[in-house]
């Protein structure tokens, strides 16, 4: 797994990138676009992205891709789920 960058360390788009996906490969429970968002401001403190309204963009573009490709599903009322284990990649001993 990577190191994902938090705080004044998110200083390029590929950076908040990894971390706007870090965080919903993260959730164990149903989410919400704002629960994704705030969790991502939640690790951007410090960062120029911090006051960015890319941030919510970002969030919005990738819950929507990945329920394109199947990753997630949706109740219809703007709540998700996982819809994949992670780590995709399982441990062997």
């Amino acid at each position: 797994m990577c190191n994902v960058k938090e705080g004044k360390d998110v200083k390029t788009k590929a950076d908040l990138q990894n971390l706007v996906t870090s965080v919903i490969l993260r959730q164990t429970s149903e989410f919400s676009l704002d629960d994704i968002y705030n969790g991502t401001l939640a690790r951007l403190v410090g960062s120029d992205f911090y006051d960015s309204s890319e941030v919510k963009q970002r969030c919005e573009n990738t819950i929507n891709t990945l329920f394109i490709i199947n990753r997630l599903k949706s109740d219809g009322h703007g709540k998700y789920e996982l819809d994949m284990s992670f780590p995709s990649v399982s441990s062997r001993n």
